[in-house]
Parts: structure tokens; C-alpha cells; sequence
């Protein structure tokens, strides 16, 4: 690095640098917090003119035409300059130089506080005059920062800097010269008098020009900071993915996703008693009599009864069910079928009641009745555009989970004809240095000379017989055959992985591709099976549409799996999230949709005031799980200056993961009160409804959430799920609509993920915004096989070409080129901050290693309010930022204990009127992994609720009831014929600022 140039952060993938001139007297460190603030697309290089900081022993002469040349040499893609004051003028005289030189010219000249180069100079005369004649000069033109005149150590320093600054001005002559040819931004400070002159800088370019002007005074540049390099970011970086959001400073992807029921919200009305209803209250209020409750109860019921035998009857149904649970359809089966409502048809009837709530009400992606459509973000389009297609699918795609093919996998390595030609490799998590093993919580292993050759060549490109061959002949290893036994022995000790496939979608193609590398009767035959496994797989996509086939067709794939493996073809039974079958649909609707401007602006405002919450909440987590790491450092270290990350890990989950006090509760918890004070909600509150404007908000949430910048490079990106309340398209372009947000996914960006990029047109244009939203490096924890909730079907699926697997525990499928074991990387000390250092010798920040792990915690605690027994419902303009909410337990439901589905449709009439309940709400049990849809008029649903409540089991059971918004009348989007779905819109915002360091 040359001596004219300081770094804070080098960021060799930066597609852009921006060289930073200082004011007079400064050096690089007028520019300090700017790298760690710029985009991960921006690498800042301060510029150190001689005479300060590490030139400090040199003569303070500035020469331009040196300037030139180390630019020139340093600039190896495009650039930008930015000059503060005197750095300005510098900077212009710069540009000069190197289009004389006909060198490369920057995309853009940034300047600061800057008066044109023609005009006169108040600051010229300063050069040689007294001291006190230039302090107070300097004082009179704001030109010199408070700290250094309070401190005479400062002044001693900078005074001999500032004249001969001061000289370079006073003898600069300005010239006239063709304008340049590039484009000129200024800012300007709203109290420095400067600005009033710095529109002129519009006569020195021909390539445009524009003011900014900034609160503040002539150093307006450290208050600034996070505007002048967004506004640099969005002029450098083409971001063709994003678009702006509103005049926040956040950004929004041009890609969304638009998440729907499959079945039409229509079908909530199927199960509807209003009679009843009002009937029960009556007879509860003492206005009305037992029996009129009693015959309009038992109507409904007779009613409710003959929808579900139709329903049972339903081929859509039937399909969905076939698809997630086919121990159902008998009973779906007996229930079609006309018969007394006995206590086995009344249990059938609530079966069908869960699932028929879940399709019609429920935003979730699995199958055809929860399809997916990607649409577009675009300010300049009308509201919403809509254009369903004919049917209510464009695309089905039926995958196998992922480990159903590594199971078949495993069992064909067991071949002796097949398993020498599979590729081996060392376990993700172990490192080997020389003859020493590095593993997690173990000492290293000293390993035998043999051993240690052959686990080197263990890199999962070779084959094990190419391992074998190469090792023979060293380290006393006499054959092939001698280090093919070795290699077995080293992975019957688990130091090993042979022939496994990574958890990802079509894992089937890799096992194929592994299996053509041989000809023998062991491959055909392995292929055979695969290939009898893809038919039975096509079987069941071919079936798309008639429950009858599909039945047959997952039972016959069922029956081929077990006779190719020897398996049975279910896992984790009872499992949410785990993949149980052997293969899944996914689905798209068939559907074009956009989001316009009118939308956009409803949504930017309030909107940004939780993103910057969610900056603050990531900013304390890395804080906060900072310090806990910091913590264990010091106790692992032991005197020793580093310790390897793979100790530091284990350690780790303990604070992560661990049952006891954790830093992401406290943090979670003041999240949470600091939002209890902005809304007020610290006492008691009354009302349904409390609603805010953002900028009444503005000021109290700046205050709440000061955060400088996010915590770590992914919580960059924050994914909102937005519910449009309205009644119609035709509505929301006519602005009748309110947005609800349903979570926010702080700091997780929620598209990488394989179940929603296989769905898109273009998944490298993905992997393309992601990169460059989140730079280089990132680096993704490999998941083990048993890790809760991850298949190959979740898996994330937008890596960047850089971005690195740390393998902390065996696990399958590593990827050679980007695996980081975490036994290989260094924690240590620099400069006050712990970094990880990588085998290459890169550094990151100790805390960018942990950000996959920190990131859910981020998720988790982004909850708005803190638990309570009624919170209202909370607006800002017009976004719903939380439904009005019951807190309760089953125990003071007092649901439990009753038994006839008269006395239960009663009882859940008193308790809906105990606690003033719309009729519509979601019914969460702490036992239930998801809230549950209850119309409380329903005599089905009424009984459901009360056998949910019943099967808690514990009085104290948390029960959590929330209001139903949207409703089935503000489901905006339609089929072709005409029937409403409830949806879900999720976005992609990206900070302005990039990480802290």
C-alpha cells in the first residue's frame, strides 16, 4: 500500500473505491467511521498528504502530479473522489492532471464544503499570518473543529500542517480549462456560508450537477456520513435489483414474493352459524330461552354436519390430504359416507375442520394449496396490477427430500464394487496441520505418520481408490489395497465422509453423476435403483390432480424406496418442518402481479421506523453476544494469544442455544420495553386501537433506537411479510387499503432459500443481488443431518461465488472450494476487536462467524410488544404493526372441563364475550407449534378449540388469541373465476449502511 493511502477496511471483491481528500491540516482521519459505514461494494482509501498521521517526519508539501500517479496505480476499477474544503479544490486540480495525463478519470466528483476554484478564497490571506490572525480566521469561518482548539497539544500539531495547506491555496492559481467531463455532486452545510456559492461548481462540468445541502456547518461531513456514502453507493453501484423507499434511505428488491391460500377464502363461510350465535348470547345475556338456543344450535349443527360429509367428499381436498397425510383418508373416507354423529364422525368432522382451516386461511408454500408467485416492486406502475391466469397453477414441481436419496446413497456405498469410486473426505469440522488433528472440545489427536498422508489427500475430489493410489508409497503405506484398509478404519472413526451428498434439492442429479464414474455390475445396478426411484417420483407428478392416482402412486414409491434400501419410507414421525415423506410438491400460481408506487408510499414511512429498530436490535445482539464471546475468549485463551474457533464454538452454544439466562433474552426484552414506551404502553391502556402517525413517531424511535449501523453484514437485510387488507384489486388502485405487517424477519434474508428460488425465472439474478447487498465472504454455518427444521428443501440457495460453509460438526455434502472448518481458523485480539483468521490469512470480524446463528435470535426477538393480557391493536398511518391481541391461559379459558358440544359452544360464547373477541381470531396454544383459524360462532370450531384446550393438559398453558385481519371480505386476490385467496406479500430491504466493523 502506497504511504499516500489508509485502508480502515480493505474489501479486495469492492466493485468500487471512493479516494477521500481531507480538509486543511487533516489527514485520514477525517474520514474515520467511513469505511466501516460504506457499502460492502465500496472500498474507502483516505488519502494521507504529507506532513501528518504516518508522513508525519516528511515536508507538508502537497504535489498533485505524485497525487496522480499513486492514483492512477491504485485505481484498478472505477472510483469516485470525494474532497472535503480544501480537499475539494485539491481534487479538482486532481482531475485536471489525470485528464492531461489521458489516465482513467473517476465516474464521479464528490466535494464538500467547497468554494469553486475561481472564486475568491476568504481563507487565502491566512497563510502568513500570525497564529491567533489564523485561529480566529478559522474560528470566523467555521473552518476549524471545536476539539482542536480547546486542546493546545492539538494545535502545536496542526498549525505547522494548516499553513502550508493554507500556502498551497494562497499560491494556487486557477486557470480556465475545457469543464470536465465529470459529473459533480457538492454538499453543502445548511449554516456554513460556503454553500450559498456552491451551486456555482455547475460551470466546471459538462457531465451534471447536483447540491445536496446537509444540516450542519462546514463539518457537516462527520454528521453526514451515512447520507454522502449512501448517496454514493446508489450512484457507483448499479443496484439494479433495488428501488428506493420512499425518501427513507432504506431500499426495497424490484423482486417480491407473493405467498396464497390454494383454496378460496370463501371456504371459511362453510362452517358459519350466525343464528346460533346470536341465540347462545341471548340465552347467555338472559334475554333468551334454553330451547331457542338449543334448536338453532342443533340446526347449525345439522348443517355444519352435511358440509363436512361433502367436504370429505371433495377432490382438492382429498388431494391435499393424500399429499400430507395419507393415515387420514379412511377417515375421510368414513366421514363422505352418510351416518349417526357418533363420537367417531363427530372427531372425523374436527379433523377435517383443522386442515379445511389451514388451506383456506393459511399463507403457507407446501403444495398446491399453499403456491407461490414471484412479482414486482415498481414506483413508477399504478398500485397493483393483476392478471390471474385460467388456472390456479402455472407450475408444479415434485421433488425428493433430501434424505431419502442420501439413504439410497448410503446404501449403495456399502457396494464393495461401488464404494472404491465414491469421493472421500475429511469430516467439515476437523483440520490437519502436519500430523496433528484439530477437533472441536477434544485435544488435538496426534495421528500416525500413514495416517496423516492419507487423510491429506482427503479433499472430496478424489475418488477413494485415486486417494489409495496416490498414497501408496508414502509414509510406509506399501498398496492400494494397505491404504484402502486405512482409509475404512479412518471412517469407522468418524474422521471420514465417503460417498455423502450435500442437503439440497435435487441431490438425485449428484448421485447420479457419482455413480457413471464406474461400469461395473455394482453402478449399473446402483443406477438402476435411482432410476426406478425417479420413475415412481414421476408417477407421483404425473398424478397432479386426481387424489385416487396420487394415493397409488405415493404408495407404489413408498413400496420401491423400501425394496432399493431396505428403509422405511417415513422419518420424524409427528415432525413439523422435517421432511417426513420421501418426495413434496411445490407449486406456482398461476399469476402476473406488480406493486406500484401508491403502495410503496403508503408503506415507507412507517415502515422505516421498524427497519431502524431492527438495525438497533442487531446492533445490541452483536453487542451483546460480543461481549459473551469476548468473555469465553479470555477463559479459553489461557495466556495464549489465539484460540482456534472450533473450542470457541462449542463454548458458544451455551449462550446461543443454552436453557439459562441468554444475552439475546435481555436484549429481546428491552426491544421490546423501549417499544411498550414509544407506544405508551407501559400502563393501563383502553381502546381496540391505537394509532399513530410516523412523524409524531419519528423522534421517540430515533431516541429509542439509536443504532449507528447494523450488527453484522447479513443483518443488512430484513424480510417483512405484508397482508393488503382490501376488498378488491380495483380497490387498492382506488387507495382503499390498509397493509397489516405479519412479521418481520429482522436481519434473515428470507429468499435464500431453495423452496422459493426454484420457483423464479432466474435464480443467478438472486444470487447476484444477494452478493452484492452483502459483499464478500459471508459465511453460512453447513448444517449437520439431524439440525431442527433444515432439509434439503429449505436449504439456502443464494451463495455468492466467495461465501464460505464453516463446518462445526460432521455433516454431509461439504463443498471442497468453500468449506472453512472451524478447527482451521485463529480467534485472536487486533486491535481491540476479536477477528477469526482464516488459513488464507483473510480476517473477519469474530462475530460475522456466529451471524447465521445470531440471525435467528434476530428473528425471534423482533416482537413489538411484551406480554400482557390485552394489547390493542397498534397503526402507524396506515400499516397495522400489531393485531389486537388476548393474553390468557387454558386454565382461565375455562374450555377444559366441558364435554357436550352444546355446554363447549356455550362455554365459547361466554369466553369470547369475557374478553370482548371478534368473531374471527387465531388460537395459539403454547403446546401448538402454529396459531389455529376459530370462527367463534362455529359449532365445529367451538368444539375444536375446546379439545385443543383440552389436550394442553396444563391449567397453565399459555393461550394467545389474535384478531383475524385481513378478513375473508379483504382477500384482494382473485382466480379467473372470480373466488378470493388470502396472500401474503414478502419483501427485501437492504440498510443504507453496511455492518459495523
Amino acid at each position: 500500500m502506497s504511504r499516500w493511502f489508509t485502508v480502515a477496511q480493505p474489501r479486495p471483491q469492492a466493485r468500487a473505491l471512493l479516494f477521500c481528500l481531507p480538509y486543511a491540516g487533516a489527514g485520514a482521519g477525517a474520514f474515520r467511521g467511513w469505511a466501516a459505514a460504506a457499502d460492502p461494494g465500496l472500498e474507502v482509501v483516505a488519502v494521507v498528504p504529507p506532513g501528518r498521521e504516518h508522513r508525519y517526519s516528511e515536508p507538508a508539501a502537497l504535489d498533485v502530479g505524485e497525487l496522480a500517479e499513486r492514483i492512477v496505480a491504485r485505481a484498478d476499477r472505477p472510483y469516485a473522489l470525494y474532497g472535503h474544503s480544501m480537499g475539494g479544490r485539491v481534487g479538482f486540480e486532481l482531475i485536471r492532471e489525470l485528464r492531461r495525463r489521458q489516465a482513467r478519470l473517476p465516474e464521479r466528483f464528490y466535494l464538500g464544503g467547497c468554494r469553486p476554484p475561481d472564486l475568491v478564497e476568504p481563507l487565502d490571506g491566512l497563510a502568513h499570518a500570525s497564529d491567533e490572525d489564523l485561529l480566529a480566521g478559522l474560528t470566523e469561518l467555521g473552518g476549524m473543529p471545536q476539539e482542536v482548539l480547546d486542546s493546545p497539544e492539538l494545535l502545536a500539531v496542526v498549525l505547522p500542517t494548516l499553513r502550508a495547506d493554507f500556502l498551497w491555496l494562497h499560491d494556487h492559481r486557477f486557470t480556465a480549462e475545457e469543464p470536465l467531463p465529470v459529473p459533480i455532486t457538492a454538499f453543502g452545510g445548511a449554516d456554513d456560508p460556503v454553500t450559498e456559492v456552491m451551486g456555482h461548481w455547475a460551470t466546471h462540468t459538462g457531465a451534471g450537477f447536483r447540491l445536496h445541502v446537509e444540516p450542519g456547518g462546514h463539518f457537516f461531513l462527520h454528521g453526514s456520513m451515512e447520507r454522502i456514502l449512501t448517496a454514493v453507493a446508489a450512484d457507483l453501484l448499479e443496484r439494479p435489483h433495488l428501488t428506493p423507499l420512499g425518501d427513507t434511505g432504506w431500499s426495497v428488491w424490484r423482486e417480491a414474493i407473493l405467498r396464497s391460500t390454494g383454496f378460496p377464502a370463501e371456504g371459511l363461510e362453510l362452517f358459519t352459524a350466525p343464528e346460533a350465535a346470536r341465540a347462545a348470547d341471548a340465552f347467555l345475556a338472559g334475554d333468551g330461552l334454553r330451547e331457542h338456543f338449543e334448536a338453532a344450535f342443533d340446526a347449525a349443527v345439522e348443517v355444519c354436519a352435511a358440509q363436512a360429509t361433502e367436504l370429505a367428499a371433495d377432490p382438492l381436498l382429498r388431494e391435499a390430504l393424500t399429499w400430507q397425510n395419507r393415515t387420514m383418508l379412511p377417515s375421510l373416507d368414513g366421514l363422505a359416507t352418510p351416518g349417526p354423529r357418533n363420537h367417531r364422525r363427530r372427531s372425523r368432522e374436527l379433523m377435517l375442520a383443522k386442515y379445511w382451516q389451514r388451506y383456506c386461511a393459511k399463507n403457507e408454500t407446501i403444495g398446491f394449496f399453499g403456491p407461490v408467485a414471484w412479482t414486482r416492486i415498481d414506483p413508477d406502475a399504478p398500485a397493483i396490477t393483476l392478471a390471474p391466469g385460467p388456472g390456479l397453477l402455472r407450475e408444479r414441481r415434485v421433488g425428493f427430500e433430501d434424505w431419502a436419496i442420501r439413504a439410497y446413497a448410503a446404501r449403495v456405498a456399502a457396494d464393495p464394487a461401488v464404494r472404491p469410486t465414491l469421493p472421500v473426505a475429511l469430516q467439515p469440522h476437523l483440520w490437519l496441520e502436519e500430523r496433528l488433528l484439530h477437533r472441536p472440545a477434544h485435544p488435538p489427536l496426534q495421528l500416525s505418520a500413514p495416517e496423516a498422508a492419507t487423510l491429506a489427500l482427503c479433499d472430496g475430489r478424489r475418488s477413494a481408490e485415486k486417494v489409495a493410489a496416490e498414497a501408496a508409497g508414502q509414509a510406509g503405506i506399501r498398496t492400494p489395497a494397505d491404504a484402502m484398509v486405512l482409509l475404512e478404519r479412518l471412517h469407522e472413526r468418524g474422521l471420514l465422509s465417503w460417498g455423502e451428498l450435500p442437503q439440497e434439492p435435487d441431490c438425485e442429479v449428484r448421485l447420479r453423476a457419482l455413480l457413471t464414474h464406474g461400469d461395473s455390475a455394482g453402478h449399473r445396478q446402483a443406477l438402476d435403483g435411482l432410476e426406478r426411484l425417479c420413475a415412481a417420483r414421476d408417477r407421483v407428478a404425473h398424478a397432479a390432480g386426481d387424489p385416487h392416482e396420487l394415493r397409488e402412486a405415493l404408495d407404489a414409491l413408498d413400496a420401491e424406496f423400501s425394496d432399493v434400501t431396505g428403509l422405511p419410507p417415513q422419518r420424524k414421525a409427528g415432525q413439523t418442518y422435517a421432511g417426513r415423506g420421501l418426495v413434496y410438491e411445490d407449486t406456482t400460481r398461476d399469476v402476473d402481479v406488480s406493486f406500484g408506487g401508491p403502495v410503496l408510499d403508503v408503506l415507507a414511512e412507517p415502515l422505516a421506523l421498524l427497519l431502524r429498530a431492527a438495525r438497533w436490535l442487531s446492533a445490541e445482539l452483536a453487542s451483546a453476544y460480543g461481549a459473551a464471546l469476548r468473555e469465553l475468549y479470555e477463559e479459553l485463551r489461557n495466556g495464549d494469544e489465539q484460540v482456534r474457533l472450533a473450542d470457541l464454538w462449542f463454548l458458544a452454544q451455551g449462550a446461543l442455544f443454552g436453557t439459562g439466562p441468554r444475552p439475546v433474552d435481555t436484549v429481546a426484552a428491552e426491544f421490546a420495553a423501549r417499544w411498550s414506551e414509544v407506544f405508551g404502553l407501559a400502563g393501563d391502556v383502553s381502546g381496540r386501537e391505537l394509532r399513530f402517525t410516523a412523524a409524531g413517531l419519528s423522534e421517540a424511535i430515533a431516541r429509542a433506537f439509536p443504532a449507528a449501523r447494523p450488527g453484522w453484514s447479513t443483518a443488512r437485510l430484513h424480510s417483512p411479510d405484508l397482508q393488503i387488507c382490501a376488498e378488491s384489486a380495483e380497490a387498492i388502485n382506488n387507495g382503499d387499503f390498509l397493509v397489516v405487517l405479519g412479521e418481520l424477519h429482522a436481519a434473515w434474508p428470507t429468499f435464500d432459500c431453495a423452496v422459493f428460488t426454484r420457483a423464479h425465472h432466474d435464480p443467478e439474478a438472486l444470487r447476484r443481488a444477494m452478493a452484492t447487498d452483502l459483499g464478500p465472504d459471508r459465511v453460512r454455518p453447513l448444517a449437520p443431518e439431524e439440525w431442527p427444521r433444515h432439509t434439503g428443501r429449505m436449504a439456502g440457495d443464494l451463495d455468492g461465488p466467495t461465501d464460505r460453509q464453516l463446518g462445526w460438526a460432521a455433516a454431509p455434502g461439504a463443498d471442497p472450494d468453500r468449506l472453512l472448518p472451524a478447527a482451521a481458523v485463529l480467534v485472536a485480539e487486533e486491535e481491540g476487536e476479536l477477528v477469526a483468521r482464516w488459513p488464507d490469512g483473510r480476517r473477519r470480524p469474530l462475530l460475522e462467524m456466529f451471524a447465521g446463528l445470531v440471525s435467528m435470535h434476530a428473528v425471534d426477538g423482533f416482537k413489538l410488544t411484551a406480554a400482557r393480557g390485552h394489547t390493542p391493536r397498534l397503526t402507524i398511518d396506515r400499516l397495522v404493526v400489531g393485531r389486537e391481541t388476548w393474553r390468557t391461559t387454558a386454565g382461565e379459558s375455562g374450555l377444559a372441563g366441558v364435554r357436550s358440544e352444546r355446554e363447549a359452544y356455550l362455554a365459547v360464547r361466554a369466553w369470547r364475550r369475557a374478553l370482548g373477541l371478534p368473531e374471527r381470531v387465531y388460537v395459539k396454544l403454547a403446546t401448538e407449534i402454529k396459531p389455529t383459524y376459530v370462527d367463534l360462532g362455529s359449532p365445529v370450531y367451538a368444539a375444536l378449540l375446546c379439545a385443543m384446550v383440552r389436550r394442553a393438559g396444563d391449567p397453565g398453558t399459555r393461550l394467545v388469541v389474535t384478531e383475524m385481519l385481513p378478513g375473508p371480505e379483504q382477500a384482494w386476490l382473485t382466480d379467473a373465476q372470480g373466488r378470493h385467496y388470502f396472500t401474503e406479500l414478502r419483501l427485501h430491504t437492504t440498510d443504507p449502511l453496511g455492518a459495523q466493523s
